[in-house]
């Protein structure tokens, strides 16, 4: 998986091979890839945001190399998890929806349950490295990861 960051919109995406020109799903906007800039997979990522940062990574309210901090989806989980507002922080926006819709739908009877998977959420996210955070969390394949 090829991770790229649109120069129009600041959002990211991947593709699956390696391409010399990639349009961007969000705002439509083409642009040309060098590889050597790109990261090719998520260890990658890591590796190339480099030195520099890793005494910031010990910082919880730093951002990784995908611009999330997990401080601020722990507090967002802690304080808003019900209505699903760290999802949609980590663009999880399917799992942010469901999270949402439980809780207004039943008139916040399920709200209380995705309140405290949120809470459970936000410890992982306090308690996780970085790494662990970006790569179960924001880099996940899964629409709905929970724990």
């Amino acid at each position: 998986m090829y991770i790229h960051n649109c120069p129009e919109c600041g959002k990211q995406y991947s593709t699956q091979e390696k391409v010399n020109r990639v349009k961007c799903p969000y705002c439509g906007a083409e642009t040309n890839v060098s590889y050597g800039q790109e990261q090719s997979n998520f260890q990658e990522q890591f590796r190339q945001f480099g030195d520099q940062a890793s005494a910031a990574m010990d910082d919880v309210f730093s951002n990784g190399p995908s611009g999330k901090s997990r401080g601020v989806a722990g507090l967002l989980a802690l304080f808003l998890g019900g209505l699903g507002l760290h999802y949609f922080y980590m663009n999880k926006t399917n799992a942010g929806v469901v999270f949402l819709l439980a809780t207004l739908l039943s008139c916040g009877a399920l709200g209380i349950v995705t309140h405290v998977i949120s809470i459970i959420q936000a410890v992982l996210f306090f308690t996780s490295t970085q790494q662990e955070f970006e790569q179960k969390w924001v880099y996940s394949p899964s629409n709905i990861p929970l724990f």
